[in-house]
């Protein structure tokens, strides 16, 4: 595996999609393949298929008003062959200005055009003292 400065820009390009609340852009990042898999970061976010996955985009950005700026973190993109993997620690900047630091980790396809994802993990950490009750090594 191999540093992949083509995918980083990819993932940075989703991002400001998102920002934008680009639904156009969001679909051709997306893939059409069987298996596209979107985790949110409520328990209820679990999507599978495109066209599934950009309807509750867009539904989304509607409700919101508009896109949300992603911040990228410390952006890691990795590929080998057709496959590409990213991880980050991104924040959420609301429109009040106030970040949320989140975690991401998503795969891709190299398809025709470019690459596409295939399954995106959203999360926001929870400590484990509010998990376990009590604290864990790390």
């Amino acid at each position: 595996m191999e540093q992949s400065a083509d995918l980083k820009e990819h993932m940075l390009r989703a991002y400001e999609a998102i920002a934008k609340g680009d639904i156009s852009s969001l679909e051709r990042h997306l893939s059409r393949q069987d298996g596209v898999l979107v985790i949110g970061t409520d328990p209820q976010e679990w999507w599978t298929g495109h066209s599934s996955i950009i309807r509750v985009f867009k539904a989304q950005i509607d409700e919101l008003g508009g896109g949300i700026p992603i911040v990228a973190g410390d952006l890691q993109a990795y590929s080998e062959g057709t496959i590409g993997w990213v991880a980050d620690r991104p924040k959420f900047r609301l429109p009040d200005d106030t970040e949320i630091p989140c975690r991401v980790t998503a795969v891709f396809h190299k398809e025709g055009d470019g690459w596409k994802l295939v399954q995106d993990h959203l999360s926001i950490g929870v400590r484990n003292e509010e998990v376990f009750g009590k604290k864990l090594p790390v």
